[in-house]
């Protein structure tokens, strides 16, 4: 896949925050640059195929693309190894602001208390009800929107959506509220990293919800995410289309992994929805 080289792009600041190396540049529009991980090497790829699934079967989601650096000794001021970087697209807009409501909670894979998608959802729906001057129509799109953001980070097997990683934009000209776009999905699919002696990008590391994120949402939101379950249904039917491009990116253990994870979500999907249907029925 195509890279671009930003050796030659000023820096306009570093970010602190994170784990990963990473620092504001402008091009035409303000992008993060994000270097990868010795436990997670192949972050920047999984941060582009993260956006490009995400994106195609509906899920709003930063645009990302892949980088290099070619300049050996800011490389080495900075101590990175690894040239390869991801670039991606500030969602802020002129007027615009982010407001992170980060509290001790919750990622939805980690903790007894996180792993119960109900709980998650109804304390973050509670943060959402303390911004101030909210009205009722941003509340009900924040929550619609945060329910298709954990959809799909299921969807791309997203383990890290904790609130540091939930942006909500406001508007300072109109005064409305809305869900940033889905971002920091670097660790997605990270089910088999190469070269990775220390790292948690394995199979079998974590203990990912799939089947009660789906039960609960497709039981209780599918007016919600209806048209990403439908998305959904046509990616996996053409993703030998899909992926061809990632094919000399991505190690052939992990691609399979890709592949088979995909299909039994769909597949759990389609037999959550099929037996909410039926249940409607009786």
């Amino acid at each position: 896949m195509n890279r671009k080289d930003i050796s030659n792009i000023k820096a306009i600041k570093e970010e602190e925050n994170g784990y990963s190396t990473k620092y504001w540049i402008y091009d035409g529009k303000y992008k993060l640059v994000k270097y990868n991980e010795p436990t997670c090497i192949d972050g920047d790829i999984m941060e582009k195929l993260a956006s490009d699934i995400l994106k195609n079967i509906g899920v709003n989601a930063v645009n990302v693309e892949l980088g290099y650096n070619s300049d050996k000794d800011m490389l080495e001021k900075i101590k990175i190894t690894d040239p390869n970087c991801v670039l991606i697209d500030s969602y802020l807009e002129e007027g615009e602001t982010d407001i992170n409501i980060n509290k001790p909670l919750p990622k939805v894979n980690t903790g007894d208390e996180q792993k119960n998608i109900s709980s998650c959802f109804f304390k973050t729906f509670n943060l959402f009800n303390t911004l101030p001057n909210i009205s009722e129509t941003d509340l009900e799109n924040l929550k619609k929107d945060y329910i298709r953001l954990v959809f799909g980070d299921m969807i791309i097997n997203n383990e890290d959506r904790h609130l540091k990683n939930v942006e909500i934009i406001y508007n300072e000209n109109n005064s409305t509220y809305v869900l940033a776009p889905s971002f920091d999905n670097a660790q997605s699919f990270n089910a088999y990293s190469i070269g990775a002696e220390d790292g948690y990008a394995y199979v079998g590391n974590q203990n990912f919800p799939n089947d009660e994120i789906i039960k609960y949402i497709t039981n209780h939101y599918l007016d919600v995410i209806k048209d990403i379950t439908d998305n959904l249904d046509y990616l996996v039917q053409n993703l030998p289309n899909f992926l061809e491009p990632y094919v000399d990116e991505i190690d052939p253990n992990k691609m399979k992994f890709i592949y088979t994870y995909l299909n039994n979500i769909n597949d759990l999907t389609k037999e959550n929805i099929n037996q909410n249907e039926n249940h409607k029925q009786m």
